[in-house]
């Protein structure tokens, strides 16, 4: 616990100071986590055990989920010509989100800062429509 708000710290300071860093070393933690899409009548899916790995560089946060494909994602708080990221870190969790600029689809992370608890949507396309997965579930750490 105390490395994780460790890490939460110096990336809010990291922010408060606008310092630039250079490639900052990567926190990784796993989560239990379990999905679903609700525009398929709550379609559960498989629980699956997935990687968080989280960055700073900059003033910027880049956060990975490595695991099935339905649960993976990588996404910035980082605004470019493709995405608009935007960092949603507060008193009671570290997050991001992100929103293509080309199709709209929006993705989202959250993690809570006292129970370690993993937050997540991301659409994507499922059976040849759009949809929403939304996963959670609770998170180790190292």
């Amino acid at each position: 616990m105390k490395t994780f708000q460790l890490l939460v710290r110096a990336c809010l300071v990291a922010l408060a100071l606008d310092c630039s860093f250079s490639w900052a070393d990567v926190f990784k933690m796993s989560c239990d986590v379990e999905g679903a899409i609700s525009q398929l009548d709550d379609k559960k899916l498989p629980p699956a055990k997935v990687v968080v790995e989280i960055q700073s560089i900059g003033k910027n946060i880049f956060i990975n989920l490595i695991g099935p494909k339905l649960y993976e994602m990588r996404i910035s708080s980082l605004s470019t010509e493709k995405f608009l990221g935007k960092n949603l870190t507060n008193a009671e969790h570290l997050g991001v989100s992100s929103k293509s600029t080309e199709n709209a689809q929006m993705s989202e992370i959250v993690i809570g800062r006292e129970k370690v608890f993993l937050k997540a949507y991301r659409d994507t396309q499922y059976a040849g429509a759009l949809v929403r997965v939304n996963f959670q579930g609770p998170c180790a750490l190292p």
